[in-house]
């Protein structure tokens, strides 16, 4: 019986998370640890509570306790532990223990949505309960449907949201808020400075939050997650950045 997906691939390919999350686990499996014979071994325990496990791995790039966003390098590929050759063996379990099919991890990625939702509609793809916002003046959501930008932010919003980059119970805030900032286009630039993307982040607070957070700004979801860690430390919440955008047009 196997309860996870083996991934044949070259020694030293690099392992990116599938999630985000905080690192669990990340040393070679000893024997009575609940790893013995996976070789060295780097497990992530994502915002909803599940457990990915990566084993057999060459190396190893991150530490116990280390945030990490979805795509982050957990390590390279290789063979230790009880291995015929080098591959990756990927499991998951949800937050009760039990095993899961670890596939649409794997599929789900950073692919954007489909999903032709209007602006009215944001809530509904993650859960009405959840996404409620006290905030009530979404003067820029109300024109998303004539934004050709929209549906494209809403795919790297919803990555964003399923790799626990960021909360679902911002998604209706934030995107006002993205709205206002850029137009939800994340290769808007401003010709006045260096803000760009969906947050407009300044070229300084760019790199503040790679290395805080260690994310790419190139990325779009990532754009996001860095968004989002950027109005946590400065607001709190997406609700109280809008108040103060509503009083100074800037956040």
């Amino acid at each position: 019986m196997h309860n996870g997906v083996d991934i044949a691939m070259p020694k030293g390919t690099a392992i990116p998370s599938t999630s985000g999350g905080t690192i669990v686990y990340a040393q070679f499996g000893q024997k009575g640890s609940g790893y013995g014979g996976y070789g060295n071994v780097v497990v992530v325990r994502d915002n909803n509570g599940y457990l990915h496990q990566y084993s057999h791995l060459d190396s190893i790039n991150v530490k116990v306790g280390q945030k990490v966003g979805s795509g982050a390098l957990l390590g390279k590929a290789g063979s230790t532990g009880r291995s015929t050759g080098p591959h990756l063996d990927y499991i998951v379990k949800n937050s009760k223990g039990s095993y899961v099919d670890p596939t649409p991890f794997i599929m789900g990625g950073n692919k954007p949505t489909t999903n032709t939702a209007p602006a009215s509609k944001l809530a509904g793809l993650y859960n009405e309960k959840t996404t409620t916002s006290s905030y009530s003046n979404f003067t820029k959501l109300k024109q998303a449907k004539n934004s050709s930008s929209f549906q494209s932010y809403l795919g790297h919003l919803k990555s964003a949201v399923n790799s626990g980059l960021v909360p679902s119970n911002w998604a209706l805030a934030l995107s006002e808020l993205v709205g206002r900032e850029s137009s939800w286009n994340s290769g808007a630039k401003n010709p006045n400075s260096t803000a760009s993307g969906y947050g407009q982040f300044l070229n300084s607070t760019v790199s503040q939050y790679a290395k805080k957070t260690g994310l790419n700004y190139n990325n779009p979801v990532h754009q996001l997650g860095m968004m989002a860690q950027y109005v946590k430390d400065r607001y709190g919440s997406p609700e109280k950045a809008l108040a103060f955008w509503d009083k100074n047009r800037w956040y």
